[in-house]
């Protein structure tokens, strides 16, 4: 079984929600700050998958995907 490695990427991502849903109760400095952070969330995120997916080995059992 495939287990990806350990990434900060999805706290990040949910702290970054969570900062929006209080910008939109407290202002925009919440909104502006979470938006940047689940931007650079998502970005760590795509980063980390791209680096496992290079790096993954191809299988030798014949099976094609």
């Amino acid at each position: 079984m495939h287990l990806p490695q350990p990434s900060f990427s999805p706290p990040l991502l949910g702290f970054g929600v969570m900062l929006i849903a209080f910008g939109v109760l407290l202002g925009p400095v919440f909104l502006v700050v979470g938006g940047v952070i689940v931007v650079i969330g998502i970005a760590t995120w795509l980063i980390d998958d791209a680096r496992a997916y290079s790096s993954a080995a191809e299988p030798t059992d014949g099976a094609h995907h």
